[in-house]
Protein backbone atom coordinates (compact mmCIF):
# COMPACT_ATOMS: atom_id res chain seq x y z
CA UNK A 1 0.00 0.00 0.00
CA UNK A 2 1.37 3.39 -0.99
CA UNK A 3 1.98 5.81 1.86
CA UNK A 4 3.33 9.18 0.65
CA UNK A 5 3.87 10.50 4.19
CA UNK A 6 5.88 7.40 5.14
CA UNK A 7 8.02 7.79 2.02
CA UNK A 8 8.67 11.46 2.76
CA UNK A 9 9.62 10.74 6.37
CA UNK A 10 11.95 7.96 5.26
CA UNK A 11 13.65 10.31 2.81
CA UNK A 12 14.01 12.98 5.52
CA UNK A 13 15.61 10.50 7.94
CA UNK A 14 18.02 9.20 5.30
CA UNK A 15 18.96 12.71 4.20
CA UNK A 16 19.59 13.67 7.84
CA UNK A 17 21.87 10.68 8.42
CA UNK A 18 23.80 11.05 5.17
CA UNK A 19 23.91 14.82 5.54
CA UNK A 20 25.43 14.59 9.03
CA UNK A 21 28.06 12.16 7.80
CA UNK A 22 28.88 14.24 4.72
CA UNK A 23 29.00 17.58 6.54
CA UNK A 24 31.06 16.56 9.55
CA UNK A 25 33.36 14.29 7.54
CA UNK A 26 34.10 17.12 5.11
CA UNK A 27 34.53 19.66 7.92
CA UNK A 28 35.69 17.81 11.07
CA UNK A 29 36.52 21.10 12.79
CA UNK A 30 32.80 21.89 12.86
CA UNK A 31 32.35 19.37 15.67
CA UNK A 32 35.04 21.12 17.69
CA UNK A 33 33.61 24.56 16.91
CA UNK A 34 30.13 23.60 18.10
CA UNK A 35 31.45 22.05 21.30
CA UNK A 36 33.68 25.09 21.86
CA UNK A 37 30.58 27.29 21.82
CA UNK A 38 29.51 25.52 25.03
CA UNK A 39 32.78 26.30 26.87
CA UNK A 40 34.00 29.29 28.83
CA UNK A 41 37.22 31.26 28.31
CA UNK A 42 39.21 28.53 30.07
CA UNK A 43 37.82 25.76 27.88
CA UNK A 44 35.51 24.31 30.55
CA UNK A 45 32.07 23.15 29.52
CA UNK A 46 29.87 25.68 31.28
CA UNK A 47 27.02 23.26 32.00
CA UNK A 48 29.43 21.33 34.23
CA UNK A 49 30.21 24.37 36.39
CA UNK A 50 27.00 23.91 38.42
CA UNK A 51 25.42 20.61 39.51
CA UNK A 52 21.88 21.34 38.26
CA UNK A 53 22.35 20.51 34.52
CA UNK A 54 24.12 17.25 35.29
CA UNK A 55 21.50 16.26 37.85
CA UNK A 56 18.68 17.06 35.43
CA UNK A 57 20.39 15.05 32.69
CA UNK A 58 20.78 12.07 35.03
CA UNK A 59 17.14 12.27 36.13
CA UNK A 60 15.88 12.53 32.54
CA UNK A 61 18.02 9.57 31.53
CA UNK A 62 16.69 7.47 34.41
CA UNK A 63 13.06 8.30 33.60
CA UNK A 64 13.49 7.37 29.94
CA UNK A 65 15.35 4.18 30.81
CA UNK A 66 12.64 3.12 33.27
CA UNK A 67 10.01 3.80 30.62
CA UNK A 68 11.89 1.69 28.06
CA UNK A 69 12.52 -1.14 30.53
CA UNK A 70 8.87 -1.10 31.59
CA UNK A 71 7.62 -1.30 28.02
CA UNK A 72 9.98 -4.15 27.12
CA UNK A 73 9.11 -6.07 30.31
CA UNK A 74 5.36 -5.60 29.77
CA UNK A 75 5.67 -6.79 26.18
CA UNK A 76 7.69 -9.82 27.23
CA UNK A 77 5.06 -10.77 29.82
CA UNK A 78 2.29 -10.45 27.22
CA UNK A 79 4.16 -12.69 24.80
CA UNK A 80 5.00 -15.32 27.42
CA UNK A 81 1.45 -15.40 28.80
CA UNK A 82 -0.01 -15.18 25.29
CA UNK A 83 -2.10 -12.20 26.29
CA UNK A 84 -3.83 -10.07 23.67
CA UNK A 85 -4.14 -6.61 25.18
CA UNK A 86 -6.94 -4.35 24.05
CA UNK A 87 -4.32 -1.74 23.21
CA UNK A 88 -2.83 -4.11 20.62
CA UNK A 89 0.12 -6.46 21.00
CA UNK A 90 1.61 -5.20 17.72
CA UNK A 91 1.81 -1.72 19.24
CA UNK A 92 3.76 -3.03 22.21
CA UNK A 93 6.04 -5.03 19.94
CA UNK A 94 6.62 -1.83 17.96
CA UNK A 95 7.59 0.13 21.06
CA UNK A 96 9.88 -2.62 22.34
CA UNK A 97 11.52 -3.06 18.96
CA UNK A 98 12.24 0.64 18.57
CA UNK A 99 13.77 0.85 22.07
CA UNK A 100 15.79 -2.37 21.84
CA UNK A 101 17.17 -2.07 18.32
CA UNK A 102 17.85 1.69 18.08
CA UNK A 103 19.29 2.88 21.41
CA UNK A 104 20.02 -0.65 22.62
CA UNK A 105 21.59 -2.70 19.84
CA UNK A 106 22.80 -0.25 17.20
CA UNK A 107 23.94 2.63 19.41
CA UNK A 108 24.99 1.15 22.75
CA UNK A 109 26.08 -2.37 21.87
CA UNK A 110 27.64 -1.74 18.46
CA UNK A 111 28.66 1.88 17.87
CA UNK A 112 29.55 3.00 21.40
CA UNK A 113 31.49 -0.17 22.12
CA UNK A 114 33.51 -0.24 18.90
CA UNK A 115 33.91 3.31 17.58
CA UNK A 116 36.72 4.24 19.97
CA UNK A 117 35.86 7.95 19.67
CA UNK A 118 36.84 9.96 22.75
CA UNK A 119 34.27 12.24 24.32
CA UNK A 120 34.71 16.02 23.90
CA UNK A 121 35.70 16.58 27.53
CA UNK A 122 38.49 14.01 27.11
CA UNK A 123 40.18 15.40 23.99
CA UNK A 124 43.21 17.67 24.04
CA UNK A 125 41.29 20.66 22.66
CA UNK A 126 39.19 20.78 25.85
CA UNK A 127 41.82 19.92 28.44
CA UNK A 128 41.85 16.14 28.07
CA UNK A 129 44.57 13.77 26.90
CA UNK A 130 42.89 12.00 24.00
CA UNK A 131 43.08 12.78 20.29
CA UNK A 132 40.04 14.15 18.50
CA UNK A 133 38.63 11.73 15.92
CA UNK A 134 36.39 12.88 13.04
CA UNK A 135 33.02 11.20 12.64
CA UNK A 136 32.97 7.77 10.92
CA UNK A 137 36.64 7.11 11.74
CA UNK A 138 36.95 4.21 14.15
CA UNK A 139 39.96 4.54 16.44
CA UNK A 140 41.48 3.50 19.78
CA UNK A 141 41.00 6.69 21.84
CA UNK A 142 38.25 5.12 23.95
CA UNK A 143 37.91 1.55 25.18
CA UNK A 144 34.19 1.34 26.01
CA UNK A 145 31.02 3.46 26.22
CA UNK A 146 32.51 5.90 23.74
CA UNK A 147 31.28 9.16 22.25
CA UNK A 148 29.91 7.86 18.94
CA UNK A 149 27.02 7.87 18.97
CA UNK A 150 24.83 9.29 21.77
CA UNK A 151 22.83 6.73 23.74
CA UNK A 152 20.74 9.29 25.60
CA UNK A 153 19.82 11.18 22.44
CA UNK A 154 18.96 7.90 20.71
CA UNK A 155 16.65 6.95 23.58
CA UNK A 156 14.90 10.31 23.84
CA UNK A 157 14.43 10.32 20.06
CA UNK A 158 13.09 6.76 20.12
CA UNK A 159 10.55 7.69 22.80
CA UNK A 160 9.47 10.84 20.95
CA UNK A 161 9.11 9.15 17.56
CA UNK A 162 7.46 5.95 18.82
CA UNK A 163 4.88 7.74 20.99
CA UNK A 164 4.04 10.20 18.22
CA UNK A 165 3.56 7.34 15.76
CA UNK A 166 1.10 5.55 18.05
CA UNK A 167 -0.86 8.62 19.14
CA UNK A 168 -0.95 10.47 15.80
CA UNK A 169 -4.32 9.18 14.48
CA UNK A 170 -6.00 9.89 17.83
CA UNK A 171 -4.97 13.55 17.96
CA UNK A 172 -6.60 16.61 16.48
CA UNK A 173 -4.48 19.29 14.86
CA UNK A 174 -3.85 21.01 18.20
CA UNK A 175 -2.83 17.72 19.80
CA UNK A 176 -0.51 16.96 16.91
CA UNK A 177 1.09 20.37 17.18
CA UNK A 178 1.60 19.92 20.92
CA UNK A 179 2.97 16.44 20.32
CA UNK A 180 5.44 17.64 17.70
CA UNK A 181 6.62 20.51 19.89
CA UNK A 182 6.94 18.23 22.92
CA UNK A 183 8.87 15.62 20.98
CA UNK A 184 11.14 18.22 19.42
CA UNK A 185 11.67 19.77 22.86
CA UNK A 186 12.61 16.44 24.43
CA UNK A 187 15.11 15.68 21.67
CA UNK A 188 16.46 19.24 21.68
CA UNK A 189 16.97 19.33 25.45
CA UNK A 190 18.72 15.97 25.45
CA UNK A 191 20.92 16.97 22.53
CA UNK A 192 21.82 20.28 24.16
CA UNK A 193 22.66 18.65 27.47
CA UNK A 194 24.91 16.03 25.91
CA UNK A 195 26.86 18.62 23.94
CA UNK A 196 26.83 21.22 26.71
CA UNK A 197 28.13 18.75 29.31
CA UNK A 198 31.00 17.76 27.02
CA UNK A 199 29.76 14.21 26.71
CA UNK A 200 29.08 14.16 22.96
CA UNK A 201 29.91 16.00 19.78
CA UNK A 202 27.09 17.39 17.65
CA UNK A 203 27.64 14.68 15.04
CA UNK A 204 27.20 12.00 17.73
CA UNK A 205 23.83 13.36 18.82
CA UNK A 206 22.47 14.07 15.33
CA UNK A 207 23.47 10.61 14.15
CA UNK A 208 21.49 9.09 17.01
CA UNK A 209 18.39 11.10 16.08
CA UNK A 210 18.58 9.78 12.51
CA UNK A 211 19.16 6.19 13.66
CA UNK A 212 16.13 6.25 15.96
CA UNK A 213 13.98 7.74 13.20
CA UNK A 214 15.00 5.05 10.72
CA UNK A 215 14.45 2.26 13.25
CA UNK A 216 11.00 3.63 14.14
CA UNK A 217 10.07 3.77 10.45
CA UNK A 218 11.31 0.21 9.96
CA UNK A 219 9.30 -1.23 12.84
CA UNK A 220 6.28 0.81 11.76
CA UNK A 221 6.12 -1.31 8.63
CA UNK A 222 7.35 -4.54 10.22
CA UNK A 223 4.70 -4.51 12.96
CA UNK A 224 1.86 -3.24 10.81
CA UNK A 225 1.34 -0.26 13.10
CA UNK A 226 -0.57 1.72 10.49
CA UNK A 227 -3.68 -0.34 11.33
CA UNK A 228 -2.79 -1.64 14.79
CA UNK A 229 -2.37 1.81 16.35
CA UNK A 230 -6.09 2.45 15.95
CA UNK A 231 -6.55 0.34 19.10
CA UNK A 232 -3.89 2.22 21.08
CA UNK A 233 -6.35 4.43 22.95
CA UNK A 234 -6.57 5.72 26.51
CA UNK A 235 -9.62 3.53 27.15
CA UNK A 236 -7.83 0.42 25.90
CA UNK A 237 -4.73 1.18 27.99
CA UNK A 238 -6.84 1.69 31.11
CA UNK A 239 -8.68 -1.58 30.44
CA UNK A 240 -5.36 -3.41 30.09
CA UNK A 241 -4.13 -1.84 33.32
CA UNK A 242 -7.26 -2.92 35.18
CA UNK A 243 -6.95 -6.44 33.78
CA UNK A 244 -3.33 -6.61 34.88
CA UNK A 245 -4.24 -5.36 38.35
CA UNK A 246 -6.99 -7.96 38.69
CA UNK A 247 -4.63 -10.71 37.57
CA UNK A 248 -2.00 -9.66 40.11
CA UNK A 249 -4.58 -9.46 42.90
CA UNK A 250 -5.75 -13.01 42.13
CA UNK A 251 -2.18 -14.24 42.05
CA UNK A 252 -1.23 -12.69 45.40
CA UNK A 253 -4.51 -13.59 47.10
CA UNK A 254 -3.96 -17.22 46.08
CA UNK A 255 -0.60 -17.22 47.83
Amino acid sequence: MKDPLYTRLLIVALVLLLGVFALFAAAPSLDLAISRAFTDAEGRFWLTLTPAPGAFNAALKKVLELLAYGVVLATLVMVILRRRPQSGLRNWLFLSGVFLVGPGLIVNLILKEHSGRARPANVIEFGGEKLFTPVLQFTDQCASNCSFSSGETALSSAVAFAVLVLLWPHLGWRGRLVGLLTGAGLIGVTLGLRIGLGRHFASDALTSVAISALVALGFYRLCGVAQARQSFTRAALMADLRALGARLRRRFSAT
